[in-house]
C-alpha cells in the first residue's frame, strides 16, 4: 500500500472529522460535508488499490429470513477476478471463482462436505447462485459497497434528505476508526437503497470496513464486514485459476 493512501486521508479528516467532532458538535451542514468528504476519500483510497486479500462477514435477509452468519476469505483483484472460500460452518470449505470475461463469464462453484466432488458453471444472477443471496457474487468487494454508499448519501444530501445520526471515532474490530449512522429521510417520491445504514471505515486503511443496512421499519436486512485486510498483496493469475492446486473446483 502507498504512503499516501494512509497519511492524505488522515490530513484531510483531522480537520473535518476528528478535531471537530472532539472538541464540539459539527453543524448539519458541516456533518454534511465531512461526510462527503469521507466518501472521497474512500474513494481516492480505493483507487490505489489493485488487489486485495480480507475475510468476508455476511449476514442478510433473504425472502424474509435473516440467515446465518457466513464467514468466507475473500481474494479481489481488479477490474473483476474473484475468489472465495468459506471458512466456517455451516458452508465450510464451499468455493466459488468469477473471473469476468474467463469462464464463459460463469460462477465456477462447488459445495463442501459430501457434496464437494461437484463443481457447477453457474449464472452469476441465476436462482441457483442466488440461492441464499441478496446479491450476486459480482457486487462482493470494496468498490460496490463505496459505489452504493456514494450513490444514496450524495443524493439525500442534495435533496437535503439525509438526517445524521452518529458521525465520529468509534473503534472497529480493535482498529481506530470512524462510524457514520445517518437515515435517509425522502420527499419527493426518491427511492434510496436503505433507511438506515450504519458505515464503519477503517482510519488507515481508509476503506468501508463495516456496513449495516435497515428497511423503513428498521429491521436489518444485510450486514457486512471486512477483517485481516491486505491491500496490494500481488496476486498473481493461477490466484484466479480453477487450476489452482490449492483449490477443489
Amino acid at each position: 500500500m502507498k504512503l499516501s493512501t494512509v497519511i492524505l486521508p488522515k490530513i484531510v479528516l483531522i480537520g473535518l472529522i476528528c478535531e471537530g467532532l472532539l472538541a464540539y458538535p459539527l453543524l448539519g451542514n458541516d456533518q454534511s460535508q465531512a461526510i462527503l468528504t469521507l466518501l472521497n476519500q474512500m474513494q481516492s483510497s480505493y483507487a490505489q488499490v489493485e488487489d486485495y486479500a480480507a475475510v468476508f462477514h455476511k449476514q442478510e435477509r433473504v425472502e424474509g429470513e435473516l440467515l446465518v452468519d457466513e464467514t468466507i476469505l475473500l481474494k479481489f483483484q481488479k477490474p473483476l477476478k474473484i475468489y472465495t472460500k468459506w471458512i466456517e460452518d455451516p458452508h465450510r470449505e464451499r468455493e466459488a471463482l468469477y473471473v469476468e470475461g474467463k469462464y464463459d463469464n460463469k460462477v465456477i462453484a462447488h459445495e463442501g462436505g459430501i457434496l464437494g466432488f461437484a463443481t457447477l458453471p453457474l449464472d452469476p444472477g441465476g436462482s441457483i447462485a442466488m440461492r441464499g443471496n441478496r446479491h450476486p457474487i459480482t457486487d462482493v468487494g470494496f468498490g460496490h459497497l463505496i459505489d452504493r454508499l456514494s450513490k444514496d448519501i450524495q443524493t439525500a444530501v442534495a435533496h437535503d434528505e439525509l438526517e445524521i445520526i452518529r458521525l465520529g471515532d468509534e473503534s472497529f474490530n480493535n482498529r481506530p476508526g470512524i462510524v457514520v449512522e445517518v437515515k435517509s429521510i425522502p420527499h419527493g417520491g426518491r427511492k434510496y437503497y436503505a433507511s438506515r445504514m450504519v458505515l464503519n471505515v477503517d482510519e488507515e486503511l481508509m476503506l468501508p470496513v463495516g456496513a449495516a443496512f435497515y428497511d423503513g421499519e428498521d429491521q436489518l436486512f444485510e450486514k457486512y464486514a471486512y477483517t485481516d485486510v491486505r491491500l496490494n498483496v500481488g496476486f498473481t493469475p493461477m490466484d484466479f485459476s480453477r487450476s489452482n492446486a490449492a483449490y477443489h473446483f
